[in-house]
């Protein structure tokens, strides 16, 4: 199938890559650009602006606040501007504010009124109890960066499980093609054959009927050979997907893929295979940092059950001419202070905090037994996988030695074509044994670097350098 699509590739005036399509050139093809490598990059930007979202509670701002009569028998205006700037230390706020009037005002809004050149002041406020250790604002702002790195951690599991999907599919392409390209040995083997027992048929030296036993197995092995097309041509459409648009079916179909009897993986991919879990998995860390912010829920569900005590000082100073009394210099100190007396709602929810707080514990225990299991049985498999293979190269050997004496007999007249074609067919199924053994090796690798979640981008870029 190879030869023939690359013949007719030239005819058509394709050019034909010349390279074989390795694990690290089709990892390149893989990581660049992929719509769901994309995604996740997308998702880790809308982490960062929620942080920024939170950050935002401490923004400074200006208050315009003015008024005018237009009828009445007062005539007083009044206009004030006033910035003021949140503070996380003791729930603080910082203030100045600059306001004036002008007429006449009734004696109950006499707090509008200013001398000619207006008011200055500045203040500070600042929570006592309630609110002075940690609020609303300091936890969602630490919540936010907590889902930010717990999430880049989920990331992480979500780029080493695509990468490991897409690796698979590479392996099966292999597997695929290797396998086609033994049954087509078997098929060229038998075509050129065919000749020679028509002749030996024509010459009376063996039965008519050995032909067409030999006809049969024949074909049985062109309808193997499509059968083994078709997974080649499924398993290249697996590839397009992973490739994205950086390749297209040509570039795939003629690209010779890599022996799976001299496939290795990258250095890179050996050192990162062991059998302990690390304490910085992805899966644990997110965890970790999930505690963290429950954390921060219990410290604020803590404190919401003190009273509210608040402190404010302002300093006022007003300008120009006017009343005597405006003129001097005021300074003021005011408290406010609230306490409810059952507190169930604080309660509840700092009971609530306590139990989620258990039951996340709980989970990361039965997450780490279970990543230790799965680690366990991945490693045993692998130890069989590997004794599997080395067996099935034994049995190559054995195989192949027993076609090749049964052949020459068969040459000298002292067989049969019914025992060839068993020992052929031997031969051939030991070969295919050792192949798909030794594909098994290296999914079952493969499977503990996914398990241990070290396929991520980064290190996949890392692999390509």
């Amino acid at each position: 199938m190879y030869k023939s699509l690359a013949y007719a590739t030239f005819l058509l005036g394709i050019s034909v890559p010349s390279q074989a399509l390795t694990l690290q050139k089709y990892l390149s093809f893989v990581s660049d650009n992929h719509p769901e490598i994309l995604a996740l990059d997308a998702t880790t930007g809308q982490y960062g602006a929620d942080i920024q979202y939170a950050d935002g509670a401490y923004d400074a701002k200006l208050d315009h606040n003015s008024f005018s009569r237009v009828a009445g028998y007062y005539d007083g205006l009044q206009a004030s501007q006033k910035f003021s700037k949140p503070l996380e230390a003791y729930n603080a706020e910082i203030f100045s504010e600059y306001r004036i009037s002008h007429g006449d005002f009734p004696v109950y809004e006499q707090q509008y009124a200013t001398l000619s050149g207006g008011e200055a002041s500045l203040g500070v406020k600042l929570s006592l109890l309630k609110g002075r250790d940690t609020d609303k604002n300091r936890t969602a702002m630490a919540s936010a960066r907590l889902k930010y790195k717990m999430w880049s951690e989920e990331a992480k599991l979500a780029q080493s499980e695509f990468y490991y999907s897409a690796i698979l599919a590479y392996l099966d392409w292999v597997e695929s093609v290797s396998y086609y390209n033994k049954i087509e040995q078997l098929v060229e083997a038998g075509v050129n054959r065919q000749d020679g027992i028509k002749r030996r048929v024509a010459e009376g030296d063996i039965a008519e009927i050995e032909l067409l036993e030999f006809e049969t197995r024949l074909l049985e092995r062109q309808v193997t050979l499509l059968s083994a097309e078709r997974k080649v041509q499924a398993n290249i459409q697996k590839l397009r997907y992973y490739m994205h648009s950086n390749a297209s079916l040509n570039d795939i179909q003629n690209a010779p893929s890599s022996d799976a009897t001299n496939m290795t993986w990258p250095i890179a991919f050996k050192n990162v295979m062991h059998a302990e879990v690390s304490s910085n998995h992805p899966a644990l860390a997110a965890k970790a940092y999930e505690m963290q912010e429950l954390k921060q829920k219990m410290r604020l569900a803590t404190v919401d059950l003190l009273p509210k005590l608040d402190v404010e000082a302002k300093l006022a100073r007003d300008i120009g001419s006017g009343p005597t009394s405006l003129q001097d210099t005021e300074a003021k100190i005011g408290l406010y202070f609230s306490m409810p007396f059952e507190r169930s709602q604080a309660k509840a929810k700092k009971s609530r905090t306590q139990f989620e707080i258990n039951a996340l514990e709980q989970k990361t225990n039965a997450l780490q037994q279970s990543i230790d299991a799965k680690l366990q049985e991945r490693l045993i498999n692998l130890t069989y996988a590997k004794r599997l293979h080395n067996m099935q190269k034994k049995q190559v050997v054995l195989s192949r030695q027993l076609f090749e004496r049964e052949q020459r007999q068969f040459e000298f007249g002292s067989s049969d074509f019914f025992m060839l074609n068993n020992r052929e067919v031997d031969a051939f199924q030991a070969d295919l044994k050792a192949l798909t053994a030794r594909i098994n090796v290296f999914r079952e690798e493969l499977a503990i670097m996914k398990l241990n979640a070290q396929l991520d981008h980064e290190f996949i870029q890392h692999t390509l350098l």
